[in-house]
């Protein structure tokens, strides 16, 4: 029986793989051909390469999945030139848009331009003629004053006898009406003492009697003079303790002889004191309460007065990385490491990558690698 058949020699293994062949062993005329003896071991000298046969079948159907690969690749290309089509079709319709819509625009500018050219003129006009109107006015205003100045004289020398009788009877008025003011102050002197006597006022420390306006009462309704008021709440400071009056506590805005440095002191003495856990300041020299207010994001501090910072988490001087005693902030790290993100490199905000490559833009407009969470451009992985 007659085999035709075509030797090809595959290049790689890889078409090798993809070409569905069988190896054929060479076979010996001189012997029969049965089950056993189909497949013959080739002798040791056999320095010939191997072939690879393909039968006239298997050929057949390369060269048909050929012509179909053909096919497909025709296919796509002229979808893709149907698509570009389509594309150039839709860019046209833009343009065609965009023209319109600039046509509008100009047609609009110029309706709005003739129309503030036609409010400009009416202004205009309207102003020419409340300037007439207003020359008019005046002309007829400086007549009219002129005549009133007239009567003005007139009346000015008539004023002026009644001026002469008038000072004469006021003379005398005022001669009465001073004897009657020297009364009346006598009895007002008289009414002051009176009531500066019921405004008197006993100081709860020293004792002494003095003016209401010269003394405060506190919120339990006790008087102090400025200067016991200033000394208790000195004594308070200096006692680390809130300056209390029948155990209520007095607020040193009523201290009116306290300066402003001192009630800032003072406040931030009762902020410290009702503070729960208080922050102080890292800095062995210094140790002065931090407030809420100096705090820096949530684990770090300021000292406004040695500059110093401090960590919130362990109340030492700030460190580079997580804080040891932060532990929310390890259990974010680690849930980072195990799902695979990665901080940006400019504000250290996590970014999960979806899709795409390695190259992540931040919202902050920072640029690093996913894969190596270095500096895009300076890691290997950028080129």
């Amino acid at each position: 029986m007659m085999v035709e058949y075509q030797v090809i020699r595959p290049r790689n293994v890889h078409q090798c793989r993809l070409l569905s062949v069988s190896i054929l062993p060479r076979s010996d005329p001189t012997r029969g051909s049965t089950a056993t003896d189909d497949v013959e071991s080739p002798p040791e000298a056999f320095a010939a390469p191997l072939q690879l046969v393909l039968s006239r079948n298997t050929y057949e159907r390369l060269a048909a999945a050929k012509q179909a690969q053909y096919g497909l690749t025709d296919q796509i290309r002229a979808e893709a030139l149907a698509t570009r089509e389509r594309h150039h079709e839709e860019l046209r319709r833009f343009r065609e848009f965009r023209e319109a819509a600039a046509r509008e625009n100009r047609w609009r500018e110029e309706t709005l331009r003739q129309q503030r050219l036609d409010d400009l003129q009416q202004r205009v006009l309207e102003f020419e003629t409340r300037r007439a109107i207003e020359e008019e006015e005046r002309i007829a205003e400086t007549a009219r004053r002129r005549e009133v100045e007239a009567r003005m004289r007139e009346e000015a020398i008539r004023h002026r006898q009644e001026e002469q009788d008038r000072i004469l009877a006021e003379r005398a008025a005022e001669e009465e009406a001073r004897i009657e003011e020297e009364r009346r102050r006598i009895r007002e002197a008289e009414e002051r003492e009176r009531i500066r006597r019921e405004r008197l006022r006993e100081c709860a420390v020293c004792m002494e009697e003095d003016e209401m306006g010269s003394m405060v009462q506190v919120t339990c309704q006790h008087w102090y003079c400025h200067e016991d008021l200033q000394n208790a709440f000195q004594n308070a400071l200096d006692g680390r303790r809130p300056f209390r009056c029948c155990s209520q506590e007095i607020p040193v805005e009523l201290c009116p002889t306290a300066t402003e440095d001192f009630r800032e002191r003072y406040r931030l003495l009762m902020l410290e004191l009702t503070t729960p856990n208080p922050l102080y300041c890292s800095n062995r020299a210094c140790g002065v309460f931090l407030s809420p207010a100096q705090y820096q994001g949530p684990d770090m501090a300021a000292c406004r007065a040695c500059g110093s910072t401090t960590c919130r988490m362990c109340r030492n001087p700030t460190h580079a990385g997580i804080c040891p005693q932060d532990v929310g902030m390890q259990q974010a790290v680690a849930l980072a490491a195990t799902n695979g993100w990665r901080p940006c490199t400019r504000c250290n905000n996590m970014v999960e990558r979806i899709y795409g490559c390695n190259h992540m833009t931040c919202r902050c407009g920072g640029e690093f690698c996913y894969d190596c969470g270095g500096v895009w451009r300076a890691c290997p992985h950028s080129s």
